[in-house]
C-alpha cells in the first residue's frame, strides 16, 4: 500500500524545520560545510527523507536565502510606513544598527546571505549570482529616496546611494570575518565610525 501523501501544511512545516536546522548548524560550521546528512540528523530523519522536501542541498540553501529575504521585506514594509511620518534619518539609524548587530552576532547567517552566491540553473547551465541581494538594496534605495524627497538627505541616485551605503557598512564586517581587521580596534568601534561616514555621505554635498 502506498504511503499517504503529506498535506501542503506538513510539507511546509518540514521544509521550515530543515531550514531552521541549517541556521542552528551555522553556529557550528561554515555554510559550505553544512551537509544533507547533518541537516537530516538535526531534524531527526533519514538523510533520504531530505529529498522528499528538497531536490538537493543547493535547493535548500536557496530556499533559506529566499525566506530570509521575505522576512527582510516584511520588516521594511513597516519601516517605510514609519518613515512617512517620522524622520527618515532616525529610521535609517535603526536599520543600520540592527543590521550591524545581526551581522556581528550571527556571522554565519550574515555570510550565507551577503557573501554566499545563490546557485541558479542545473548542470552545464548552473551559474552563481548575487542577484538575491537586489531586493535588499531596493529596500534601502526606497528609504533613501524618501529621505531625499523630505530633504533630509541630499539628492543622489537612490540606487547608487543604497549600494554605497551597504558597501560602507559591509567593509568592516568583511574585514572582521576575514581576519584582516587591525587588532587594536574592535569591530563595534569601526562600525561606529562607518555609520558616521554613511550619514556624512548622505547629508554632505561635497563628498
Amino acid at each position: 500500500m502506498a504511503r499517504p501523501k503529506n498535506s501542503p501544511e506538513k510539507i511546509e512545516s518540514m521544509r521550515n524545520k530543515m531550514m531552521n536546522a541549517v541556521i542552528e548548524l551555522l553556529d557550528e560550521v561554515s555554510p559550505e560545510k553544512v551537509s544533507i546528512r547533518m541537516i537530516a540528523e538535526k531534524v531527526g530523519v533519514s538523510h533520504m527523507v531530505f529529498y522528499t522536501y528538497f531536490e538537493n542541498r543547493e535547493g535548500l540553501m536557496n530556499s533559506l536565502i529566499d525566506r530570509q529575504q521575505k522576512r527582510i521585506d516584511r520588516q521594511f514594509e513597516g519601516l517605510l510606513e514609519k518613515a512617512q511620518s517620522e524622520p527618515v534619518i532616525e529610521v535609517l539609524k535603526v536599520v543600520l544598527k540592527d543590521y550591524a548587530r545581526t551581522a556581528h552576532d550571527h556571522p554565519k547567517i550574515y555570510r550565507l546571505f551577503w557573501l554566499t552566491p545563490k546557485e541558479e540553473g542545473k548542470g552545464k547551465d548552473k551559474t552563481h549570482s548575487y542577484r538575491h541581494l537586489e531586493p535588499s538594496l531596493k529596500n534601502i534605495s526606497q528609504l533613501l529616496e524618501l529621505g531625499m524627497d523630505k530633504r533630509e538627505f541630499i539628492q543622489r541616485d537612490p540606487k547608487l546611494a543604497a549600494v554605497t551605503v551597504m558597501a560602507i557598512m559591509n567593509a568592516p564586517l568583511i574585514l572582521h570575518r576575514c581576519g584582516k581587521k587591525p587588532a587594536e580596534y574592535t569591530c563595534e568601534e569601526i562600525l561606529g565610525e562607518t555609520t558616521t561616514a554613511v550619514f556624512a555621505y548622505l547629508t554632505t554635498d561635497n563628498i
